[in-house]
């Protein structure tokens, strides 16, 4: 499953900046509105592109009190590595966050909800095995909406470094983020992160965090 995962991460990469120039797309800012948009564009751009083996869907429950915002199934069943997977079976799982977090108190909920509240952070998500517990290797679509890839590579890092240093952390060195690639014509990003898990049948987790920059400027070319 690992590399179906892997070969679907870089179709989305390749897609992103096309998705935000789409002159067809209502600039949106909500995360539910973005992802949705996102999952729309792919299977189109999936059917038409030489992807057709897979579907995205927008909300995928994990559990009785979760969803990840975006999965990616096979179309048909297919066998990966030992295990049969069927239209019903992610072999791709994806939170959507924009970056800034608006509202008050949630800056960080890229990463972890503040402490005491309930888990609603991206990667805390994934850590704690909430999501995609089975799985080792998923990722973030991180929506630039203020600044640059660049500049959240760094503050992301720094409140990991933050969390690291907080009494009794169940962060580490360990979780911040490495291999940033940015392309500053097309304004998008990518670079990866590792997760030990609290919980879950795997006990690691490797994340690729996929941003774009969101202010339209000139349409690429798709």
């Amino acid at each position: 499953m690992d590399a179906a995962a892997l070969k679907t991460l870089d179709f989305i990469h390749r897609n992103l900046a096309a998705w935000r120039d789409d002159p067809e797309r209502n600039p949106v800012e909500r995360e539910r509105d973005l992802n949705s948009q996102l999952c729309k564009y792919l299977n189109v751009v999936a059917r038409n592109g030489g992807f057709a083996m897979v579907h995205f869907h927008h909300e995928e429950p994990q559990g009785s009190q979760h969803s990840a915002d975006i999965s990616a199934s096979l179309l048909d069943v297919n066998w990966i590595e030992g295990r049969q997977y069927t239209k019903y079976d992610p072999i791709l799982l994806l939170e959507g966050k924009r970056l800034p977090t608006p509202g008050s108190g949630r800056q960080r909920e890229y990463i972890a909800s503040p402490a005491g509240d309930p888990p609603m952070g991206g990667i805390q998500r994934f850590k704690l095995g909430l999501h995609g517990a089975a799985i080792s290797i998923a990722g973030i679509v991180g929506y630039i909406q203020a600044e640059n890839c660049p500049h959240w590579f760094d503050e992301v890092n720094r409140w990991i470094d933050d969390l690291v240093s907080a009494p009794a952390s169940e962060w580490s060195s360990h979780d911040r983020f490495y291999t940033f690639h940015h392309d500053p014509a097309l304004r998008v990003s990518r670079c990866e992160s590792g997760h030990s898990r609290i919980s879950g049948v795997s006990q690691s987790v490797r994340l690729t965090h996929l941003w774009v920059e969101m202010s339209l400027r000139s349409p690429v070319s798709r």
